[in-house]
């Protein structure tokens, strides 16, 4: 009977531990710090290294950061498109306490600037290295 009260009261220690989990929970900030300045960068103004990542995952939609010492390059591909035109519209950039978020969107071709052919479109913007996670929205 002894044995049964402590393993019971073990049992009631352990519970709450198990259903809040071992450590504690980072909060993750949302909230909106403030507005990023930002630069759209062209293939030639690219890292190496940047340019070969982008190369090697331009055919599927990607989202990667890439940064150096000084820059932050934040990418985002839309895969393969059927015809040329497209267009990339940078959201919101903007940071929070813990990370920096970037919003894009696709913008389809004008039917008058429709081109034939398939195409890769992807963006990338350059911002300075904050050393924060990035959030693809």
């Amino acid at each position: 009977m002894h044995k049964t009260v402590i393993n019971y009261l073990i049992l009631l220690c352990l519970v709450p531990i198990l259903i809040t989990g071992c450590g504690g929970t980072k909060e993750i900030s949302e909230v909106p710090k403030k507005e990023i300045d930002f630069t759209v960068c062209h293939d030639e103004n690219l890292p190496k290294e940047l340019k070969e990542l982008v190369e090697q995952k331009k055919e599927k939609p990607f989202k990667l950061s890439y940064s150096t010492k000084e820059y932050t390059y934040i990418t985002v591909g839309y895969g393969e498109q059927t015809m040329g035109g497209y267009s990339i519209q940078v959201k919101a950039l903007y940071e929070t306490d813990n990370m920096v978020v970037i919003e894009t969107s696709l913008k389809g071709p004008n039917p008058s600037e429709e081109k034939r052919g398939v195409s890769y479109p992807y963006i990338v913007v350059k911002i300075q290295n904050m050393d924060k996670t990035i959030s693809f929205r």
